[in-house]
């Protein structure tokens, strides 16, 4: 398929540029003068055709169509006249659509002259135009393919930020539904992993002790609920997690076990912005239900301390330690990493024969 004009400039330029050649047309065959018929659609056609060239390409064929089309204009101003001046605003307004500043320059280089050429030919003055009525029609053309190729950068630009602002909506989009899937592990997960340890262990004294066995299960029946509020908090992405009530859930999870767990320093904890509370809240929340599953401990403190600057919490247990410096997937430090380096903290842990340590520092 043949394609006549450019599609990206259809919208915006084909009903002017038809408009304009329609005028220019009747007025090289209307206006008064002895050039002939034929020497007039001569001309009409070179700068139809120069145009057209001007209009596809922007490179060297570009300068080259347009310094055409601007010469054929003079003439045609000097041989019939000079009102035909007022249709230069056709290369005026092509050459604002060019990439390149210097081809636009030599266009405007090329407008200028020709209203020299042309009335140092018929009045002998070169600047004589100025105190006629062309030479706003000069300053319009001169200024119009500036003006054209600013609002096409503007255009670009918005158009740039129309598709940022839509990779941003899908990156925020996506970046929920991991706020979601983390949230999701950090408490639903975990409560969970409390349901079912407890759940067994009701089971195993159910028929031996069943006064505790019936502890457990209420404790059970506690956990569901929190899970249940957890899961509210997550969904409304609403959520604030405090550093106290995470200390009594594990209080609870541990309650009833062979370990014992202690919490030093409680008090030390200072006011801290929502956002650093929950961020520490969770990686407590990780720690201790590691610790929990995999320890096997006989002791987990809990402790903090409280500088000027920083809040530094210690988990520590006696158990049997990781037993490896790689770190498993699935072990929670990575993600106790990552929310500490959110609110400009660090997550640092060491684990050996005599157990493991994880600390956590904020600043406040």
């Amino acid at each position: 398929m043949i394609r006549l004009y450019p599609r990206e400039q259809m919208k915006r330029y084909l009903f002017v540029d038809i408009f304009v050649f329609t005028f220019l047309f009747f007025n090289l065959l209307t206006l008064e003068s002895e050039v002939p018929l034929l020497l007039r659609l001569f001309c009409f056609a070179a700068i139809l055709a120069a145009y057209y060239v001007a209009l596809w390409w922007k490179d060297w064929r570009f300068v080259a169509a347009s310094a055409a089309g601007i010469c054929l204009f003079a003439f045609a101003a000097i041989l019939i006249d000079h009102s035909l001046l007022i249709y230069l605003f056709l290369f005026s307004d092509v050459s604002g659509r060019v990439r390149f500043w210097p081809y636009l320059c030599l266009s405007m280089l090329f407008l200028a002259s020709s209203y020299l050429a042309v009335f140092t030919v018929t009045t002998g003055k070169p600047l004589s135009f100025l105190t006629t009525v062309y030479a706003p029609f000069l300053f319009l053309q001169l200024i119009l393919p500036v003006t054209i190729r600013y609002m096409k950068r503007a255009h670009s630009l918005e158009r740039d930020l129309a598709s940022a602002q839509s990779e941003l909506a899908a990156f925020a989009k996506e970046e929920e539904r991991n706020r979601i899937a983390r949230d999701l592990h950090d408490t639903l997960g975990h409560t969970l992993a409390v349901i079912k340890f407890k759940s067994e262990l009701a089971i195993r004294l159910a028929d031996s002790h069943p006064v505790a066995a019936k502890r457990e299960m209420e404790d059970v029946l506690d956990t569901a609920r929190s899970a249940a509020k957890q899961v509210r908090e997550v969904l409304s992405g609403l959520k604030h997690i405090e550093i106290k009530p995470e200390i009594d859930h594990a209080k609870t999870l541990f309650k009833g076990t062979f370990t014992t767990f202690s919490v030093r320093g409680e008090e030390q904890i200072p006011t801290l912005t929502e956002v650093v509370e929950t961020m520490v809240a969770l990686s407590i929340r990780e720690a201790l239900v590691n610790c929990y599953k995999h320890s096997r401990a006989d002791r987990v403190e809990l402790a903090f301390s409280h500088t000027e600057h920083e809040l530094v919490c210690h988990i520590h247990d006696d158990g049997v330690g990781i037993g490896s410096p790689d770190i498993k997937k699935g072990d929670g430090i990575a993600s106790m990493k990552e929310r500490m380096r959110l609110v400009g903290g660090t997550c640092l842990w060491e684990s050996g024969s005599s157990g493991t340590t994880v600390t956590l520092a904020v600043p406040t």
